[in-house]
């Protein structure tokens, strides 16, 4: 039985980034958007009232906290294990960067967190935290006890303001009436042969559209033209529809 690990896929680039091993438990909490009206001179309250008045801003807030381990004595195989834990977190904690340009403004990058089929949340990362407790005779951490803090963004209705999965428009020099040019492979290799193909999960749409399309936000447009009403039941390679730029 293959075990599905929680990993992040970073929108912008279709970088994916596996974790070590799932964490054991996963908060979510989640705040409405309601919060006390204010005037001038403070918080608007009133004798008589049992409940301070509220002011329902809409939205809202919700947050995922995980607690995630990694130990150099858990890679296999033992020769490909580092000296020092951070190279296999530093992948992780740099998500909490502010990595991304969007519109001259510095923030960190919009990442999607997948575990499996029941977890597919876009978001950012917001806070990391690492405890080390165990090291080498020299001084470097062995084993990191990293907590996590991602705020999800971009569900609901309010309009978003750079590339998602859903307000993309499809390349003009795709021809989606056409023959396809040549399969892609849920793993994001080419095959033809259906029975060397895994079973998809989530974050594997976004490598397929990379591969087809070379961006990881047009994966609808793949499962539409192969007329797949389920994305996640695909277990063999899909047609990519020719473009100018492969067209003999």
């Amino acid at each position: 039985m293959t075990v599905e690990r929680v990993a992040f896929l970073v929108e912008a680039t279709g970088d994916h980034i596996t974790c070590l091993l799932n964490p054991e438990s996963l908060v979510v909490s989640r705040t409405s958007g309601a919060r006390p009206r204010q005037v001038a001179g403070g918080r608007l309250v009133g004798q008589g009232l049992s409940d301070d008045p509220l002011l329902l801003s809409g939205g809202g807030h919700t947050e995922l906290q995980l607690d995630l381990l990694f130990d150099v004595d858990l890679v296999d195989p033992p020769a490909q294990r580092p000296d020092d834990v951070r190279q296999l977190t530093s992948a992780v904690t740099q998500l909490a960067e502010n990595s991304d340009d969007s519109d001259g403004r510095r923030r960190p990058p919009t990442v999607r967190l997948v575990w499996g089929r029941a977890w597919n949340v876009p978001g950012v990362i917001t806070e990391v935290a690492e405890r080390f407790d165990r090291f080498s005779d020299s001084g470097e951490p062995l084993r990191s006890w990293l907590r996590m803090s991602f705020v999800r963004t971009g569900l609901g209705s309010e309009p978003t303001t750079s590339e998602s999965y859903d307000n993309v428009a499809p390349p003009s020099n795709v021809d989606l009436t056409a023959q396809p040019s040549r399969s892609v492979a849920p793993l994001g290799e080419e095959s033809d042969d259906p029975a060397t193909a895994a079973p998809i999960n989530p974050l594997q749409l976004g490598l397929m559209s990379i591969d087809a399309f070379g961006t990881p936000f047009l994966w609808k447009l793949l499962m539409e033209y192969n007329n797949v009403d389920d994305p996640l039941s695909v277990t063999g390679p899909l047609g990519v529809p020719p473009s100018d730029a492969s067209a003999p």
